[in-house]
């Protein structure tokens, strides 16, 4: 009897690529096949890594309530931005000066939602009107 030899399809068609390959580029171009196939994964797994978020970043985001789960780290950065843009609204909200609302409010002018400027202006032409 002889030896028989069970060979999977996908084995066979890895034989078959192997040969076709040393056969169009011969032995000597392989190792240099081999080193740009090795040096593109590296590229690639550097890119993938790139998008990921610093933990400096993650904490931040954490800090301001974001989930940071899941996110890139260019999606990390917009949501901190849009976060912190929010906050500058609220807090850069000017105040009015006490003088200005003691002057208006003698005036009769309703104060509330207007800004110094526009009371000033408010102001003035009451005066003027007069």
């Amino acid at each position: 009897m002889g030896v028989v030899l069970f060979i999977d399809t996908q084995t066979l068609i890895l034989i078959i690529i192997a040969f076709i390959v040393l056969v169009i580029w011969g032995p000597s171009k392989i190792p240099q096949l081999a080193r740009s196939l090795g040096q593109s994964i590296r590229e690639f797994k550097r890119g993938a890594a790139e998008n990921e978020p610093e933990p400096e970043l993650i904490e931040v985001a954490r800090k301001l309530g974001i989930d940071p789960t899941g996110k890139t780290r260019d999606e990390l950065l917009t949501e901190i931005n849009n976060m912190l843009g929010q906050q500058k609204t609220v807090v850069e909200k000017p105040s009015v000066d006490p003088k200005v609302l003691e002057i208006a409010e003698r005036l009769g002018i309703n104060t509330k939602g207007k800004s110094e400027e526009d009371l000033i202006k408010e102001i003035n032409w009451r005066l003027s009107n007069k």
